[in-house]
């Protein structure tokens, strides 16, 4: 399209308002509609992967982002379809959405394909101005609405009731189109809040509690409530089984005839908040050949605890399982020959 319509409102004489279209200023709203789609959803989204950080949940990814892209996706292509449309005509009427007020509604000027057409109503009288004279519109009405061509250099002036419209059609370089404002935002709000909403409620589905790191730690359960020193003592033995198995590195540097279980019996010394004042190795199933107990009470130093109903001395029984990280070649076939002898000897045979 080679020119632009320029359409200025007019009360009495004093210019109200001037609005200029063409199939760029279309485009060039259309895309900064999108792009305000684009940043509004991008900032929802934002806030509702920061609120469930915050709630102590999380959001699964991949359906969390598909969701939002699929839903932006979709108002997008609505919202550039609707702004493109409403910025390529200026209509009357006593809408809020009107470019002016009028007793009718009617497009008074709009884009079908490449041209501009100037819609006349009973009603409406004036003249036209794109030939060797102007002509009155009255003429050409004929009792009913009539669509006009609006070709490069046209004019027109139409005047309904006390407003008078002057139609100007001029080359595209000499005019500035300007994009619209908050009315802009108008435009695609509806859509954008529709499927903002639908966004959201889909959200709940891809919110999940949130992930767990497992290092070479044991995990840790959740800690039932303690009321008694039993249910304390009960308990403290199985966080103290479940970080039993930190204590392979005492086994390591030690003969392969030291490789197989044992039990262990750790004591501890614990505070009302769980943490540990002092410990020890009471009694244990590994011999003088096999010295662990330093090492092991070395490891039980940095074993955690959850609160107690009051501060407890105890005794704690741990069973000690070797390690699952494999054990040299050589070591394996020592220990297929030793490993019987040792573990009777362990036994008193």
């Amino acid at each position: 399209m080679k020119y632009t319509v320029e359409v200025a409102h007019l009360v009495s004489g004093d210019v109200v308002s001037v609005r200029s279209l063409s199939l760029r200023r279309e485009r060039q709203g259309a895309l900064l509609g999108v792009a305000l789609i684009a940043v509004a959803y991008l900032a929802a989204m934002s806030a509702v992967f920061v609120a469930a950080r915050v709630l102590g949940r999380g959001v699964y990814a991949p359906e969390f982002f598909a969701l939002w892209a699929a839903v932006a996706g979709i108002v997008s292509v609505m919202a550039y379809r609707r702004v493109s449309r409403r910025l390529g005509r200026y209509q009357l009427g006593s809408s809020l959405e009107a470019d002016a007020f009028a007793p009718v509604d009617v497009d008074l000027v709009r884009r079908t394909g490449e041209r501009f057409e100037l819609t006349v109503t009973p009603g409406m009288h004036g003249f036209i101005d794109g030939g060797r004279s102007p002509m009155a519109l009255e003429a050409l009405l004929d009792g009913k609405a009539t669509t006009l061509n609006l070709d490069g250099g046209a004019r027109a002036e139409v005047h309904v009731g006390d407003a008078t419209f002057v139609v100007h059609s001029q080359a595209e370089k000499a005019s500035r189109p300007e994009l619209p404002g908050s009315r802009l935002w108008r435009m695609v709000s509806r859509s954008a809040s529709l499927g903002g909403q639908v966004a959201l409620a889909a959200s709940l589905l891809a919110i999940i509690p949130r992930a767990i790191t497992i290092d070479d730690k044991a995990s840790r359960v959740q800690a039932p409530r303690l009321t008694t020193p039993w249910e304390a003592e009960k308990w403290l033995r199985i966080e103290a089984q479940s970080q039993a198995a930190s204590l392979y590195q005492c086994f390591d540097p030690l003969p392969v005839s030291c490789q197989h279980p044992g039990y262990v019996g750790v004591g501890v010394s614990l505070t009302r908040d769980g943490e540990m004042r002092d410990n020890w190795i009471a009694r244990s199933t590994f011999g003088k050949d096999c010295p662990v107990d330093q090492c092991m009470k070395d490891v039980v130093s940095t074993w955690q605890f959850d609160p107690l109903p009051e501060p407890m001395r105890v005794v704690l029984p741990v069973q000690v399982l070797r390690t699952e990280k494999p054990l040299p070649k050589v070591a394996q076939a020592e220990r297929a020959v030793g490993a019987p002898a040792a573990w009777d000897q362990s036994r008193g045979r």
